[in-house]
C-alpha cells in the first residue's frame, strides 16, 4: 500500500523548509497562525482595569477568579499578595504593556479617546486672535 503522501521519510524530514521543497504548509485557517490580533485598551471609564490585555502585575501576584453574582458568572482580578482584589492601576506593582498607565492610576488611551481635535474653524479663530495682540502689550 503506498502511503498517500508523495516522497519518501527522507524527504519530509530533510530539514528544508516548505518553500525550499516547492510544497505549501499546511493550511492553519484563513489568515495563518502568525497574525497577530490588535489588542485594544479597556479601562473602566478612565481608570485603568486589571483585566485588560494590556495590564501587567509586576510581582506576577495576579490572577483571574470566576466569581458567581446574581446568578453569572463574572471574571475578577485577585491578588496573591493580599489575598483580595487586585486594585488594579492603585497598586506599586501594576504597570501596562503599552506604557499607558498615569501615576494617578488612569489610563492614558481612555484620556485620548475623551480628547477631541478641534474643528479647523475653531482653530483658525484661535490663530486670529493670537495673531490680533499687539506686541507692545507684552514688553
Amino acid at each position: 500500500m503506498k502511503n498517500e503522501h508523495s516522497g519518501s521519510y527522507r524527504h519530509h524530514h530533510t530539514g528544508l523548509t516548505h518553500h525550499q521543497r516547492g510544497t505549501r504548509p499546511p493550511h492553519h485557517g484563513e489568515h495563518g497562525l502568525d497574525k497577530e490580533k490588535k489588542v485594544m485598551p479597556q479601562p473602566i471609564g478612565d481608570k485603568c482595569n486589571p483585566l485588560c490585555p494590556l495590564f501587567v502585575c509586576t510581582r506576577n501576584a495576579m490572577f483571574i477568579a470566576s466569581k458567581p453574582v446574581k446568578g453569572r458568572i463574572i471574571k475578577i482580578a485577585q491578588c496573591r499578595l493580599t489575598g483580595g482584589d487586585c486594585i488594579g492601576g492603585e497598586c506599586q506593582y501594576a504597570s501596562c504593556k503599552v506604557n499607558s498607565l498615569l501615576p494617578d492610576g488612569r489610563c492614558a488611551k481612555a484620556l485620548e479617546k475623551k480628547h477631541t481635535r478641534p474643528s479647523d474653524e475653531e482653530f483658525f479663530k484661535e490663530m486670529l486672535k493670537v495673531e490680533e495682540y499687539d506686541v507692545s502689550e507684552f514688553r
